[in-house]
């Protein structure tokens, strides 16, 4: 199973990491006659990769806050349900004691 949850996790680094690489190379890289970029080409490949960074970061860290909240508002509602669930058993078993005892009364009349 571990190996299973890491070979997902590579795989999902290097979809991640190939579309920040066809992204930034379609938005920066304008000639393909060199065989290094230009000043121009580097610096806007540079920031496109630190801007593609800051925006996964920033998506990580929501996604991470919703799934927290989302944690909270499930312990909440279970701990809810739970105790509604157990007043239902104790008013059941004090209608049960009362049943008991109206019939116990009938009984001896």
């Amino acid at each position: 199973m571990d190996e299973e949850v890491q070979l997902k996790n590579i795989k999902e680094f290097l979809q991640n990491y190939n579309k920040i690489t066809d992204d930034c190379f379609s938005q920066c890289v304008y000639t393909l006659s060199q065989s290094r970029l230009t000043g121009e080409e580097a610096l806007c490949a540079s920031n496109c990769v630190q801007k593609s960074k800051f925006v996964d970061q920033k998506c990580m860290q929501a996604f991470i806050e919703h799934q927290q909240q989302s944690m909270q508002k499930f312990i909440e509602d279970s701990s809810q349900k739970q105790a509604e669930q157990e007043a239902a058993v104790v008013d059941s078993n004090i209608s049960d004691t009362e049943n008991k005892e109206i019939v116990q009364q009938e009984s001896t009349e």
